[in-house]
Formats: C-alpha cells, sequence, structure tokens
C-alpha cells in the first residue's frame, strides 16, 4: 500500500478491450499495481499484494479466475485496496448499466474511475462529475473517442476557449467498410476486416447504423459544450440508406465516403448534432484519413480551427489511452 509510485487498479470486465489493458501492463510495464480483476463470465480475482498482468491474462484466457472473492464491488475495493476503478464492460447505450452503477459506487467511495465506455458519459456525464467533485476522485475517459488520441487532456489545455463545433470520423468500423466498398469488395467482406482488426462492436448494428457516433458526438457535446444530449437526440442516418454503387462512384472521381459526425453549439447555447455518410473530397481536413484511421475538426470561440489525425486504431490503442488516464490521476493532473 505504501507504493506511491503506482495506482492501486480494480479490473472490472476482460473482454476485448480489457484483456487489452492487461497485456499493456504485461508487454510495457506503467503506473499500474493490479489488484483485482473482475469479469463477468470468467471470475474474479483480489489480492492487495499485487497481481501478475501476464498470470491475469493467461487465467482469463485459460481456467478462469475461480470466484472465491466476494461478489460486492463496495467489498471488492475495500479487501483490495484499490485506488481506482478500470471499467471496461460492454456498452449498453440505452442505460448505461451495469456500468453506470460502477462508476457511481466507486466515485461515491472516493475512488477514481477511468472508462472506455461512451454510454454511461452520455447518460450520466454531469451526475458522474459531482460525484467526483464532492469525494475528490477522478473521472477519466480519454480512449471513449478515438481510442487513445488525447482528445480530451488536448481540448483541456486550451487557454480561455471553448469548442464550438467538431467535424469528425469517429467509427473505425463503418470506415473499414466504405473503404473496402469503394475498392470494389462487399460491405461482409469489409465488416470482416474491421472483425479482425479487433475494432468492431460484437454488434455491427451499433457501427454501421451510426448508433456509435451518435454516442460519440452526443458525448463531445454533453462535455465539450456543455449539453445535455442523449444518443436519440442526434440526427443519425447509417449506412443503410447509402448504395454500394453511389460508394463506388464516388470512389472512382477521387471522393472518399465516411461516417461524418457533426456537433454545432449555436451562440444561443442551442445545441445540433448529427451523423451521415459524406464523401469527402480532396481539400477536406479529413480526407486524409485510410481505413481504420479517425479524426476531428475542432472550431473554438477564438476563431481557432484545429483538426487532429489518427493514425492508428484498436484495441491496444485504447489500453493505453486507460493507462495514460491512470498516470494522469497518478500525476495529479486536473481532471478534463
Amino acid at each position: 500500500m505504501g507504493d506511491n509510485s503506482r495506482l492501486r487498479v480494480l479490473l472490472i470486465g476482460a473482454g476485448s478491450l480489457g484483456r487489452g489493458f492487461l497485456r499493456r501492463l504485461r508487454d510495457h510495464g506503467g503506473p499500474v499495481e493490479l489488484v483485482g480483476v473482475v469479469t463477468a463470465h470468467h471470475g474474479r480475482v483480489l489480492d492487495s499484494a499485487g497481481i501478475d498482468p501476464s498470470l491475469a491474462v493467461n487465467l482469463v484466457e485459460s481456467d478462469g479466475l475461480g470466484d472465491s472473492a466476494p461478489s460486492d464491488l463496495k467489498k471488492m475495493i475495500e479487501v483490495s485496496g484499490a485506488q481506482a476503478v478500470v471499467e471496461c464492460v460492454p456498452q449498453n447505450i440505452r442505460s448505461g448499466e451495469p456500468a453506470l452503477g460502477f462508476m457511481r459506487t466507486a466515485l461515491d467511495m472516493g475512488i477514481h474511475v477511468v472508462t472506455a465506455n461512451k454510454a454511461p458519459i452520455v447518460l450520466g456525464y454531469r451526475d458522474l462529475r459531482h460525484r467526483a467533485a464532492r469525494a475528490g476522485a477522478q473521472f477519466r475517459f480519454e480512449a471513449a473517442v478515438l481510442d487513445g488520441l488525447p482528445l480530451f487532456s488536448f481540448v483541456s489545455q486550451l487557454p480561455a476557449t471553448r469548442v464550438v463545433r467538431v467535424r469528425g470520423v469517429l467509427n473505425a468500423t463503418s470506415s473499414v467498410v466504405l473503404e473496402t466498398v469503394g475498392q470494389g469488395a462487399s460491405r461482409s467482406r469489409g465488416l470482416a476486416r474491421a472483425q479482425a482488426q479487433g475494432i468492431a462492436e460484437a454488434d455491427s448494428v451499433l457501427d454501421l447504423d451510426g448508433w456509435d457516433a451518435a454516442a460519440k458526438a452526443a458525448l463531445l457535446a454533453n462535455v465539450w459544450m456543455d449539453g445535455a444530449l442523449r444518443v436519440v437526440d442526434v440526427a443519425r442516418t447509417g449506412l443503410e440508406t447509402l448504395k454500394d454503387d453511389k460508394i463506388a462512384a464516388a470512389a472512382e472521381t477521387g471522393a472518399r465516403y465516411r461516417l461524418v459526425a457533426e456537433v454545432e453549439r449555436s451562440s444561443d447555447g442551442n445545441i445540433r448534432a448529427s451523423v451521415e455518410p459524406v464523401a469527402l473530397e480532396p481539400g477536406d481536413p479529413l480526407y486524409a484519413l485510410r481505413g481504420n484511421q479517425g479524426g476531428v475538426v475542432l472550431d473554438t470561440d477564438a476563431g481557432q480551427r484545429i483538426v487532429l489525425l489518427q493514425q492508428t486504431a484498436g484495441v491496444e490503442d485504447a489500453a493505453l489511452g486507460m493507462v495514460q488516464d491512470c498516470r494522469a490521476i497518478l500525476g495529479g493532473f486536473p481532471q478534463v
């Protein structure tokens, strides 16, 4: 308990992202001392003396972790001595549960929370921030949009400015599918490519019908523009309305279709958010994106236009983003 150079972490969830987090710790180390792993299907283990991430990965992928640890989150935190919860539960865009409940419990105990889960942030951002501030804990989510690209940390450092417009390619799976069709192959082939890269949601409808991008658009509106948008408040048009021959025709002219999210706050405070397929032309800042790459164009109330592009995307990048959030907590960086 006395090592102040490492953050004592309880990991909840060991799906693709949770395992990616464990592999990141195993292969690269970091400012994290793993004291617990809790899963829905592979058991749970707690050890206040520390758990070897390599052993945790092996157990999750083979025999399981066992079930001797308590099942109540408060008890898990108390037994493990965790200082932070890293939450990797699959997202539920309708209710945010069970992740939202886990976050509230941890924050109310003064335990920091790190997540890449969009839905709880969209549905409960103000409440979670309030709980964190009241308890003196941090609530960090750098990997929730564009994996490990430090969007929120970057914007938090902009002096006395506010983001008033965002335009971005935020969903990697739809980009891979659209690019694949533009190259003459099928949508199913594109989805298989995305799944092989580990970037597709378990339910591909979330990616291809624009729900994932809409959740991220609502998140950005709520975090950067003081909005209160739900996912259903985002005007959404998915890939189902776009015909393959139209994608191919655009590709022949040099244009590239992408699912583009746009969020804008007007001078009267109203926020408009949308997601739709757009044919990007040369000269567009987002045109340079290839494959699963994503990016955003930010406009601020100071008249700045900032372009941030992500050259890699996937589970490993998101895991890195979560480790960086742990590092920020340990280093006493301010809440973003």
